[in-house]
């Protein structure tokens, strides 16, 4: 099949999303399919390209203060030629909200791949993001079939009045994550002989890290804290000063290497996640497909994956408790590390592309 995806940014730019097109791209070409990604353009990239079998085609977007517009070029490339199938991916995003008025032009109904709706809870712009939600995407729902990454998602875009919504989760290349380096606490002066939490994710204002702190002097147990600085209002030094005041135990690293993050999934006890929502949340997954359980609100794909009994998810004010028993139960917590070490194949890029596939060659023949 000659299949057209759409992405905000492509590779070079190396985000979540983009990373997810890219892996979706590849496991679709090693399907035997002709895959096109039409995208924007990146510093140094050429305007068009071919990237382990994936052709690229970049347009050069027009810049108006923190908005970008696509190209004429852009809706003629997409709308007008005969693809078999096209996958919409991201919305509140130029590659797809321009498109949106043109949704009838379509010869294949498109895929619409949301991968979290977090601008929606989040209501950055007070008047546009509620117009946008309510009003635009509803009625561009109507002429797609929607994909969702998690239960809560697809909800969600029900919700919004989408007619036709199917369970794709995202995937994971979990050959990194079958053998783990060794030596994190060690690295850090973290002590060998009592049980540690990992949160590994920055700062971020959905992240709420200074519930993990409540958490760790609820339970006394010490938590690691890894990543970014990105909440201007409950940020780093925030939760230090939480820490101090609560006497809580953490280390925080601050952002570590890829490697340095393996090797702490290896390595310490339990993962913690206490986020106020997430589009997915992958790193719940690598931590399963380590063989790490999780504690975590009912946020993305937590609930997903507790399903197989690979973590266990509480409200807020129930994580120090689910904490607290996983802690005293060594043998739970290897049945759970097994359970979700069994579960990880349905999450393989390949089973993850086979599920596309079969969207895409039911619109087909509609």
């Amino acid at each position: 099949m000659r299949l057209l995806l759409t992405a905000h940014r492509y590779w070079p730019a190396l985000g979540g999303t983009e990373r997810a097109a890219e892996d979706l791209a590849k496991a679709l070409v090693a399907r035997g399919h002709e895959v096109t990604v039409a995208t924007s353009d990146e510093q140094g990239a050429p305007e068009t390209e071919e990237r382990e079998g994936v052709r690229i085609r970049r347009f050069t977007l027009q810049r108006r203060g923190r908005f970008r517009f696509p190209p004429a070029a852009y809706r003629r490339f997409v709308l007008d030629r005969a693809w078999d199938g096209v996958n919409l991916i991201g919305q509140r995003i130029w590659s797809t909200d321009f498109l949106y008025p043109h949704m009838r032009r379509f010869r294949v109904r498109p895929l619409f791949t949301a991968h979290g709706l977090y601008q929606r809870h989040m209501e950055r712009t007070p008047v546009i993001d509620p117009l946008y939600y309510r009003v635009v995407l509803p009625r561009a729902l109507r002429h797609a079939v929607a994909v969702a990454d998690t239960q809560l998602e697809a909800e969600e875009l029900r919700e919004l009045g989408a007619p036709d919504v199917r369970l794709v989760p995202l995937g994971i290349d979990a050959s990194e994550l079958a053998h783990l380096p060794a030596g994190f606490r060690a690295r850090h002066g973290l002590p060998t002989d009592e049980p540690i939490l990992l949160y590994v994710g920055g700062f971020y204002p959905n992240k709420r890290v200074d519930r993990l702190v409540r958490v760790a002097a609820e339970t006394g147990a010490l938590l690691v804290v890894a990543g970014k600085d990105q909440d201007p209002a409950r940020g780093h030094p925030f939760c230090e000063a939480l820490a101090k005041e609560t006497g809580a135990r953490v280390r925080f690293l601050g952002a570590i290497p890829r490697e340095d993050v393996l090797s702490a999934f290896r390595e310490c006890t339990l993962f913690v996640l206490a986020s106020d929502f997430e589009g997915f949340g992958l790193v719940l997954l690598e931590a399963m497909a380590a063989g790490l359980p999780f504690v975590s609100t009912p946020a993305g794909v937590a609930p997903d994956l507790a399903r197989h009994g690979a973590g266990r998810i509480a409200p807020p004010e129930g994580l120090a408790a689910e904490v607290r028993a996983l802690l005293a139960d060594p043998t739970g917590r290897a049945a759970m590390a097994a359970r979700g070490k069994a579960a990880v194949a349905q999450y393989a890029w390949g089973e993850v592309a086979r599920r596309y596939e079969e969207i895409f060659e039911e619109v087909a023949r509609a």
